[in-house]
């Protein structure tokens, strides 16, 4: 009897035991998934840090103009590698243009620029992460984003088609595909000079703040961007800054203020 009685006892301690371990992984399961789910945020910035200090080394080691490529919406071209995705191009600097008005007369435009000569050699497409995206490229002086606040929903497009990289230079001549065609692309790349800085839009004359890359825990659902991590407001809570110092070309996660 006393060994039976034991028994039963030992069983329901069992159940008792399995039930908690039941909780508590329910309990971690989402601590878990931000885990993971935090990688892929976390590897997409690395790739794309790995990718800038590339390009300024090939700039400086090289002496040329190096472009880091990096395709989205604005571009037009490369949709496989859109908002993530990233490789290193040589550019060749040009200055002014001239063209003619309705009447016949020259006109000098005199603003830079950037034109596509070579891939880097023996460097391909870094591919996008799932489960992140690089969804906003910012200058340091850009209103609203002067602070990244931890915990707190960072405000970026739904939408992939209405993810903007204004602080992107284009690219003339740019070769898509090897062996396709050229075409002049817009919103295109970052280009280090062979003195290691960044280099400034071609007619913005104040375009010398540091630049910011906000990398952000995301799903793509056809157009629509779907962020499992976010606020009441939609906006995720998931995410990275990089910031590049324009001068001196070094790369720094930009810790967000507690």
């Amino acid at each position: 009897m006393f060994k039976r009685c034991r028994t039963n006892f030992t069983l329901i301690e069992l159940l008792v035991v399995m039930l908690l371990m039941g909780m508590l992984m329910t309990l971690m399961l989402p601590a878990f998934n931000r885990m993971i789910n935090g990688n892929k945020v976390e590897q997409l910035a690395s790739n794309l840090k790995l990718g800038l200090e590339q390009a300024q080394s090939h700039a400086v080691t090289s002496r040329r103009y190096v472009a880091l490529i990096l395709p989205n919406p604005q571009m037009g071209t490369n949709e496989e590698y859109w908002l993530g995705g990233c490789r290193l191009a040589y550019v060749d600097k040009k200055r002014g243009s001239v063209s003619f008005d309705e009447d016949g007369r020259p006109v000098f435009d005199r603003n830079t620029r950037w034109v596509f000569s070579s891939w880097v050699p023996d460097l391909t497409w870094r591919e996008p992460v799932d489960g992140a995206k690089l969804l906003l490229l910012l200058g340091a002086d850009d209103t609203g984003y002067d602070s990244f606040e931890a915990g707190e929903g960072l405000t970026v497009p739904d939408r992939i088609t209405n993810v903007t990289m204004d602080r992107l230079i284009g690219i003339e001549d740019y070769l898509a595909v090897e062996g396709g065609s050229r075409s002049n692309v817009d919103h295109a790349a970052i280009i280090f000079s062979p003195y290691g800085g960044v280099v400034g839009r071609p007619g913005v004359s104040d375009d010398y703040n540091n630049l910011r890359l906000a990398v952000v825990e995301a799903l793509a659902n056809g157009n629509n961007l779907i962020f499992p991590s976010r606020d009441a407001s939609n906006h995720p809570t998931n995410y990275m800054v990089l910031e590049l110092n324009r001068f001196t070309g070094r790369v720094k996660y930009h810790n967000p203020t507690e």
